[in-house]
């Protein structure tokens, strides 16, 4: 198939290109936005004599990531090789080595970049994300420059209105996370990501309104991110943590990033490599130091604690935990981003507690604990779930055992009402650490409670 017409529709019209636009596939005209062409250019090219300019054809090759296996022509730095499923090589979501789809762009931003951004958030385009690839990526956020937003002419023209409406509902997701759990909530932010970045795609707006998309689209990423990760869905949070990046960078907006690299690190504390989160962490707050407001860097700082807890260096997470309270006493202002409204003295102490109960130190976290679970808002039954067992593994190692009995049993009583995977896991855990004091009433009072919530017939005391 010599003949980049025929490729332009084969393109056009794969199968994969139908589930994401439609029965008809990508449209000429949409094409043609993306390869700089008119609608009539593309039609003359499909329908007409086949292009000879070898520059040409390795540009058009490269913006619309067609693998060289399936061209007759080398890409630079590329050898073709034998095509055995032109089919299977057309999908988009397969991508030459040559091209990363994470990478930072530091070019103009573009119609084309957006289609792209759009494909790493189409479902099924989950990106096998390694500690290498993470690695890379935060790499050139450190170093990277971001790109010029071009203005986008083609498509329905939109305003400030729906954009606002668009950063309101996020807004709104954000606040809803705070009382719906991940297990429930992750199916409608993933929605409206998509929908986000359709509109990122296919509308026309100006060089302001495509920054403010693009922010809104990273916030949605970290938020999906969040929730996918309560849900247990950890690789596919990973994901999203990444494509955030790539958008908040885009948008220049390196607080932002910095938060979806944070949010990364938190995950990675608590699944992945713990020294990779402590990287993870530094550098989220190292890279945004010049534009982050204290109370941003107070929460960046707290994620920097809790890793540097998880790996048990107490020195280095007690300098943590002093750098949140004098960056968090500052006080708020008015350049906070919307994203840290949830920062407050209750969660650094609660933060402060976790720490100290994964460096063994249990008398300094009771308190903490304690103190602001006392005063925690009823209805934002995750959290209340979280640091309840958190102040009963506490009590387990202060050997208060019928006192942390007693918090696991409210603890699993929280989760029962929620879809938390991470719930569960503190739910087991406890029951991990209560089973030396099976003997104790209290224990089995909590065994019991939890073969109820399973459904399993309690064993014999």
């Amino acid at each position: 198939m010599q003949h980049m017409g025929l490729v332009s529709r084969a393109y056009r019209l794969h199968p994969f290109h139908k589930d994401v636009y439609g029965p008809d596939g990508i449209s000429q005209k949409l094409l043609g936005q993306w390869l700089g062409l008119s609608q009539a250019q593309v039609s003359r090219i499909e329908h007409g004599s086949a292009p000879k300019n070898l520059d040409t054809l390795v540009h058009w090759a490269r913006v619309l990531r067609i693998p060289a296996e399936i061209l007759w022509f080398d890409l630079p730095g590329r050898r073709r090789s034998r095509a055995t499923n032109v089919n299977h090589l057309f999908d988009s979501r397969e991508h030459s080595t040559d091209h990363d789809p994470l990478a930072l762009e530091s070019a103009a931003w573009t119609a084309a970049r957006s289609q792209e951004l759009a494909l790493l958030l189409h479902e099924g385009a989950e990106l096998p994300i390694t500690s290498e690839s993470i690695t890379h990526l935060v790499h050139q956020w450190l170093v990277a420059e971001p790109p010029q937003i071009l203005e986008v002419k083609a498509g329905r023209r939109i305003g400030d209105g729906l954009v606002a409406k668009v950063e309101r509902r996020v807004a709104e997701l954000r606040r809803m996370d705070d009382y719906v759990a991940g297990g429930d909530l992750h199916d409608l932010v993933e929605r409206e990501l998509h929908v986000t970045a359709e509109l990122l795609r296919d509308a026309a707006y100006s060089e302001g309104l495509g920054r403010r998309l693009l922010i809104a689209l990273s916030e949605l990423c970290q938020l999906a991110g969040w929730v996918t990760g309560d849900a247990g869905l950890y690789s596919l949070a990973a994901h999203y943590y990444s494509v955030g990046v790539k958008a908040g960078h885009a948008a220049g907006d390196a607080a932002l990033a910095g938060n979806l690299i944070s949010t990364l690190a938190y995950q990675v504390s608590n699944v992945g490599n713990r020294r990779e989160a402590v990287l993870l962490a530094q550098t989220a707050i190292t890279g945004s130091q010049r534009v982050a407001t204290p109370t941003t860097k107070a929460l960046f700082n707290e994620r920097v604690a809790w890793a540097q807890a998880r790996v048990g260096d107490r020195v280095q997470t007690e300098r943590a935990l002093v750098a949140v309270e004098r960056d968090f006493s500052r006080g708020q202002s008015a350049d906070d981003p919307e994203w840290v409204y949830w920062l407050s003295e209750s969660e650094i102490n609660v933060m402060a507690g976790r720490c100290y109960v994964e460096l063994g130190l249990p008398e300094r976290a009771v308190p903490l604990l304690s103190g602001a679970l006392a005063h925690y808002d009823e209805r934002m039954t995750r959290e209340l779930a979280l640091y309840t067992s958190w102040l009963a593994e506490a009590q387990i190692g202060l050997g208060e055992v019928e006192e942390a009995a007693n918090s696991a049993a409210r603890a699993l009583e929280l989760t029962e009402q929620i879809s938390s995977a991470r719930s569960d896991d503190r739910v087991s855990l406890l029951r991990r650490k209560l089973e030396p004091y099976r003997n104790i009433p209290a224990v089995q009072d909590f065994e019991e409670q939890v073969h109820a919530a399973s459904g399993q017939e309690p064993e014999a005391r």
